[in-house]
């Protein structure tokens, strides 16, 4: 007989994630999160499957490609599987260091035949990955698809043309030494009809390199679907959707990471409770089954019509710990609970929060985590209870009904986070409840001017017996809500949501272990996304799929290419690209910035601490809108402190030659002036300063001389930057590789 034993949770939910789905997918009623995931670990002893056979599997799907890996770089996990899975995973894992490159990969093999399940590799060259690309778009979905072909049982796979969980972080740039990757996703179809919930994502490279491949797919051996020959009319499915559509106004959270700013914007969306109709039973599909009634929409209702007083004011490190005491206490003798450390940080609201960590010591080992309080109040802001991950449950307990779990959850809230509560509203949508973990989870949005915020609640899981399982507060600090007053009239946005509103056919899993039935549903679709919203001041679509598959692109002569390269990375912003003159000269602060956004994930400087750094220069203080940028500029070495840094003075070509030397970390070679001869026929009018930084730049390409003259006091062009900028790349990538992008 095999054993088992536990080995932890893998995967939360989606619900006490941050940032894994857009606001908007998190709030539509069409997401269901994913039950958590717990890991099953298989005893050694009870398996004949080896490393070497795992090899050999990885060896025939990707034939000679692994040729530099030995038996020995390999290590092969132990076997697990998952709580609502019983299929046996196995993984194999490599590092190497390869001509001081790392390379490393890590694979998951299930059942009996060894199937691939997911991969993700990373090469040791990715140069041709970088712009310019050695392989488009049109050329990687061919790559992607040949893979697929590679996998059994994908004869019937088609590629998802629709949005499937949304994308709203146009703003987010990435570091432009990181490779342009593409991302295929296929789900299997029966009878041509896609199925909703399962897929295969496949990541293809720029370089033709297939780097990362997840499948979320079930063996349809023992499944039985709806007839097609028996579904209604599209037609007659989409009149009784628009029949049934209405429209809700909301404010949308959005966080940008790089910067650290909270923002909120109106928004309309559908405020339908269903996420699509029976195609043969014309029944309401929601997150909880199937209802012949037309699911209602909830209206706000406040957890509290007056602020209650918080937990605990100015908790104490002491009172922290005694807290956890008891929060965290198992009646157990063979568990011991070890509270490690009570340690403080600043949010990116400003405000303290104390992380406890602890841990649960057992004859096996140990395992922890840490739950948050805030200083101020003694309320808790982030908890996750994982006592239920090795201590006995009786799983014949029959759950708490709906309605009872509910007000547990607001029981725990007055007692946990009491004096947030008043901001907040019993949840608009149905709440989500899990089979397998047997718990319940609720989102309570925050409220504003009467209206619920999408991206901005309180989550909270409850148990079968109505014990807590988790708790989040989200509220993010904005100080600028934009007035309802504003917001263009419902009716209106109705009509967008209606003329933009199709039906897509899909066959959908019925939930439960043991059920194998898959529905034929009507899926509502807006504007070609499955998550959409209008922008309530402007009313535009919050997603606009035909604008994706054009985007905007900036002409000129010699940089067009680079110069649409870096607007559609974010990180040249640009109003009107048709009409937009590169040819301008660029401010040494406006040059700055793209040169940050080109090498870094973000300038955040709030919630680690940063903040707290000294000034770099007198006239960039906090309140300046380029601060963040300058500062990050001086962590990086492009800058040294100074008394003034000239903002709006246009950039020269010499001074622009100083800052790629300087990100390159070859300033001390550069100051070697001497040792230099420059070619160029105007070398004299070179400030001797900046002599070895303008001979670098031209070695390296980075900087181009035009009829042999370098023209060094010359004022730097968008479009010179933007050449300089794709080459940078490159060279950060070749001449520094463990150094590729700054946080």
């Amino acid at each position: 007989m095999v054993n088992f034993k536990k080995l932890g949770i893998i995967l939360t939910s989606t619900a006490f994630s941050v940032g894994v789905l857009s606001p908007m997918a998190q709030a539509s009623a069409n997401v269901k999160e994913p039950q958590e995931r717990v890991a099953i670990q298989v005893a050694s002893t009870e398996t004949k499957v080896t490393k070497n056979m795992l090899i050999k599997q990885l060896n025939t799907l990707f034939p000679g490609k692994f040729n530099f890996v030995t038996e020995k770089d390999f290590s092969m996990g132990q076997g697990h599987y998952y709580n609502d899975d019983k299929t046996i995973r196995y993984d194999l894992d490599f590092h190497k260091r390869i001509n001081g490159k790392d390379v490393f990969g890590n694979f998951t093999f299930k059942g009996e035949d060894l199937e691939i399940e997911n991969f993700y590799y990373q090469p040791a060259n990715i140069l041709d990955a970088l712009y310019p690309v050695k392989y488009s778009e049109v050329e990687a979905k061919k790559i992607a698809q040949d893979f697929l072909k590679k996998l059994p049982n994908t004869a019937n796979y088609k590629l998802r043309e629709d949005n499937i969980f949304g994308n709203f972080d146009l703003s987010f740039s990435r570091p432009l030494t990181e490779p342009i990757r593409y991302s295929f996703t296929y789900s299997p179809t029966h009878n041509g009809v896609l199925m909703s919930d399962e897929s295969i994502n496949i990541v293809v490279l720029a370089n033709g390199e297939v780097t990362s491949m997840y499948r979320n797919t079930e063996s349809t051996s023992k499944a039985t679907f709806d007839n097609l020959e028996q579904k209604k009319n599209e037609s007659d499915i989409l009149a009784k959707v628009r029949e049934n559509l209405s429209v809700d106004l909301r404010y949308m959270a959005d966080y940008n990471y790089q910067t650290g700013e909270a923002s909120a914007k109106l928004v309309y969306m559908p405020s339908t409770g269903f996420n699509g109709v029976h195609a043969i039973n014309g029944q309401w599909r929601t997150m909880n089954g199937f209802t012949s009634e037309v699911p209602k929409a909830k209206g706000v209702e406040k957890l509290a019509s007056q602020p209650l007083a918080p937990r605990k004011k100015d908790i104490t490190v002491a009172e922290v710990e005694e807290l956890a005491k008891s929060l965290l206490k198992v009646d157990s003798d063979k568990v011991k609970l070890q509270i490690e450390s009570v340690d403080e940080r600043e949010n990116e609201n400003g405000e303290t929060i104390y992380d406890v960590n602890y841990m649960y010591y057992s004859g096996n080992g140990g395992s922890g985590t840490s739950f948050e309080v805030n200083k101020a109040t003694g309320e808790i802001t982030n908890y996750w209870d994982m006592r239920r991950d090795f201590m006995e449950t009786d799983d014949k307990v029959e759950p708490i009904s709906k309605d009872a779990a509910l007000a547990k959850a607001i029981d725990h809230l007055k007692e946990w986070a009491p004096s947030y509560i008043h901001n907040y509203s019993k949840p608009l949508e149905d709440a989500t409840y899990d089979k397998y973990s047997k718990q319940y989870y609720f989102s309570f949005p925050r409220i504003v001017n009467g209206i619920a915020v999408v991206g901005d609640e309180i989550s909270v899981g409850i148990s079968a017996d109505g014990k807590l399982n988790a708790l989040h507060v989200n509220n993010r600090k904005i100080d600028n809500w934009p007035s309802v007053n504003k917001a263009i009239p419902a009716d209106k946005a109705k009509a967008t949501f209606s003329e933009g509103l199709k039906v897509e056919l899909q066959y959908a899993k019925q939930d439960g272990e043991d059920n194998h039935h898959y529905d034929l549903v009507y899926s509502p679709v807006y504007n070609g996304s499955l998550f959409n919203g209008i922008d309530a001041t402007t009313g535009k679509w919050l997603q606009n799929v035909d604008d994706a598959k054009e985007k905007p692109a900036i002409s000129h002569p010699k940089a067009g290419g680079e110069l649409t390269y870096l607007l559609h990375q974010n990180v040249l912003e640009v109003k009107d690209p048709a009409n937009f003159n590169a040819d301008t000269a660029v401010t040494k602060g406006e040059a700055l910035k793209i040169l940050v956004k080109s090498l870094s994930y973000g300038y955040d400087f709030g919630p680690n601490g940063r903040d707290n750094e000294k000034q770099s220069f007198n006239n960039i203080d906090k309140k300046h809108p380029l601060y963040k940028v300058v500062e990050q500029a001086v962590r990086m070495d492009i800058l040294q402190p100074a008394n003034q840094f000239a903002v709006d003075k246009e950039l020269t070509r010499q001074e622009l030659a100083e800052w790629l030397v300087r990100i390159l970390n070859l300033e001390s070679v550069a100051k070697h002036s001497d040792i230099y001869k420059l070619n160029f026929t105007d070398a004299s009018s070179i400030d001797s300063a900046y002599a070895g930084y303008v001979a670098l730049v031209s070695a390296m390409g980075l900087m181009d001389g035009q009829q042999n003259k370098f023209n060094a006091t010359g004022k730097v062009t968008y479009a010179d930057l933007a050449i300089s900028t794709v080459r940078l790349a490159k060279a950060v990538y070749e001449e520094n590789d463990d150094r590729r992008y700054y946080y």
